[in-house]
């Protein structure tokens, strides 16, 4: 974390506001730079470029890095994650800067994705123009776009940057399930790329339009189709459609998904129109599943009151369907709708109601609390109270103190402390004797909250455990991390340096080493391999070659070039007879496996990816330069 206590000298501010404002001297403005940098030696470009989006901090940063631990293999993972952050903030100063000083040549893998993704249609022609052959073109670049609703940028692609066939099936399965029906008839028709699997996509995503595009005028041999989740969504018309085509039919749940999802006019359709029961009689027609489905979840009613639809339980109540027990009105009220409780309460038989009030205070509905408590005289356990205190609802806690006497648990604190909720503590602290356990601190340190640490270990007396700073460093907590070595006794678990590594937190992973003796680097170094962290690979690497380890299984996925091909070049004995997985769609990638000689296994189509084997006698690495 940056420094920010350290005050900046005044003789420094008067040089650089006074002297060096317009921009003169600049070898002057580096020397200061460097007199007064107390932080970047351990940025990296892309930590500097995350933190700021500032050039000039990158360009500081890179003018210092190691030539030991900035290899070649990881200036590529720099450059690419740099250069994909650049271009998905539309920032064309800092990439013009990354792609013609950094790394003069570099091959980006992402930043033209990044940018389509982003709708940066001037970032998409700069590196067209300038830097075509230097980027990924033809390849599924389209699909962010497509996913965030960039038409323009989808509409200079599909002109500039056609995909190529591999590409094809993933594009259109991404424009099917966002609706894009222009995309998937030219790929279609234009293209040949079939629509099978983009009909499921399209139906997944509700868009009916596309849905019904692709049935109406493609040719599916008989098309598995189910109504569930059009009557879900309440898309009458496409249901209407299928039944008019005999496309599919009403299953077990249509009438229930459109009930507890408040589309009635749905549920008006599917009874009068075609019969469908309000009350199946699912166990005299054999249907387990759906005698199952409806114990766990309730009747028809029940589910719709659950879900705060009136005029749905209204209507059903109006066509003979009543609650038969508490369980309609037990769904409203814990889901908040005070509306449909009070109507159930007015107009249900059995009235003598035991309904907990439990999920209602841990939802903060204080409105829905208080009619439960005072005109159904529900009763409440401890979990009111642990649940409001878990989602910080401070004023709830406070009612129910006042108003019940059934309390909380240690857990009330302990959740508080997880989620960050300091003033839900200090009142838990200040009026109730519960108190909380080790977890509280755990906790806190898990979600990074160290105002809370601190809190709980000037106040309280229970502490913490080794989990603690395992759970800091698990998350990238450097900060917790240092303030507990310092201030508490219990340390951590070698658990804390693997999963540091494994989740790609590099500063935490420095700082261990330096610092502390637990933990296993052999272990540390294969979990970040496992994860694709070649940061914290290289920098184990680098520091402590003795003690790393790459030993994997014999079936590993990368996510990039540069890692698989520094695993072959430095450990081509320990993954040899691997499997490597490789998406259809990267045709850049699976060239390049080509290239070196690995062996293709395999195409699983189902899921479009590649499996590649390494052979070691068949190996030609050096087919591509260093």
């Amino acid at each position: 974390m940056m420094r920010t206590d350290l005050p900046v000298l005044t003789s420094a501010r008067v040089v650089v506001r006074s002297c060096l404002a317009g921009g003169d001297l600049p070898h002057v403005v580096y020397r200061v730079n460097d007199f007064l940098d107390d932080f970047s030696a351990d940025l990296t470009i892309v930590e500097a470029y995350k933190r700021t989006s500032d050039v000039r901090l990158m360009q500081h940063v890179a003018a210092h890095e190691d030539p030991d631990e900035i290899n070649a293999f990881y200036r590529r993972y720099l450059f690419n994650a740099a250069t994909e952050m650049a271009a998905g903030r539309g920032d064309l100063e800092s990439l013009k800067w990354l792609m013609e000083k950094y790394l003069p040549g570099g091959f980006l893998t992402k930043a033209v994705a990044a940018a389509a993704s982003n709708g940066h249609l001037h970032v998409l022609q700069w590196l067209y123009e300038n830097h075509h052959d230097r980027g990924y073109w033809c390849s599924t670049e389209m699909c962010g776009a497509l996913t965030n609703g960039h038409a323009e940028a989808v509409n200079w692609l599909q002109t500039h940057a056609e995909p190529r066939a591999e590409s094809m099936p993933t594009v259109m399965n991404t424009a099917a399930a966002v609706g894009n029906l222009d995309i998937v008839k030219w790929l279609h028709e234009e293209h040949s790329v079939s629509v099978y699997s983009a009909l499921t996509h399209a139906m997944t995503n509700r868009q009916w339009e596309t849905s019904r595009w692709i049935l109406e005028h493609r040719e599916l041999v008989l098309p598995w189709v189910s109504w569930d989740e059009a009557a879900k969504d309440g898309a009458l018309g496409f249901l209407q459609f299928l039944h008019s085509h005999s496309i599919g039919r009403v299953g077990h749940f249509t009438l229930l998904m459109a009930a507890s999802h408040g589309h009635l006019a749905v549920v008006k359709w599917l009874h009068s129109g075609l019969g469908v029961l309000l009350s199946p009689d699912a166990a005299g027609n054999g249907h387990l599943d759906m005698v199952k489905w409806l114990h766990e979840h309730g009747s028809i009613l029940t589910l719709a009151a659950g879900s705060g639809h009136l005029d749905v339980v209204k209507w059903l109540h109006d066509h003979g369907v009543h609650p038969t027990s508490s369980s309609a009105i037990d769904f409203a009220a814990r889901s908040g709708h005070l509306d449909v409780v009070k109507w159930l309460f007015d107009h249900q038989t059995d009235r003598c109601v035991d309904v907990l009030l439990d999920d209602a205070a841990t939802n903060g509905r204080l409105d829905i609390v208080r009619y439960l408590h005072e005109k159904l005289k529900a009763n409440s356990t401890t979990s009111a109270m642990d649940g409001a205190a878990r989602e910080g609802h401070l004023e709830m806690v406070n009612w129910l103190h006042k108003h019940t006497n059934v309390g909380c648990t240690t857990s009330a604190m302990d959740w508080a402390a997880r989620n960050g909720h300091l003033d839900v503590i200090k009142w838990l602290h200040a009026n109730r004797s519960e108190g909380c356990t080790t977890w509280a601190m755990d906790w806190a340190a898990l979600g990074g909250h160290l105002d809370i640490i601190k809190w709980l270990h000037e106040n309280r007396s229970e502490g913490c455990l080794d989990n603690a700073m395992d759970n800091a460093a698990k998350n990238g907590h450097l900060h917790v991390v240092k303030w507990l070595h310092v201030n508490r006794s219990e340390g951590c678990t070698a658990n804390a340096l693997r999963d540091a590594a494994g989740n790609g937190h590099l500063r935490v992973v420095r700082w261990f080493l330096s610092n502390r003796r637990e933990g296993s680097v052999s272990a540390a170094s294969a979990r970040a391999l496992e994860q694709s962290r070649l940061d914290v690979v290289l920098f184990l690497h680098t520091h402590r070659p003795d003690e790393s380890s790459y030993l994997g299984t014999r079936f590993m996925q990368f996510s990039s070039i540069e890692l698989i091909e520094w695993a072959l070049r430095n450990y081509p004995d320990k993954v040899d007879g691997c499997e490597f997985k490789v998406p259809t769609w990267d045709w850049r990638f699976n060239e390049w496996c080509a290239k070196i000689n690995l062996q293709r296994v395999r195409m699983n189509e189902s899921y479009r990816v590649c499996r590649w084997v390494c052979e070691l006698v068949s190996l030609r690495i050096e087919n591509v330069a260093e």
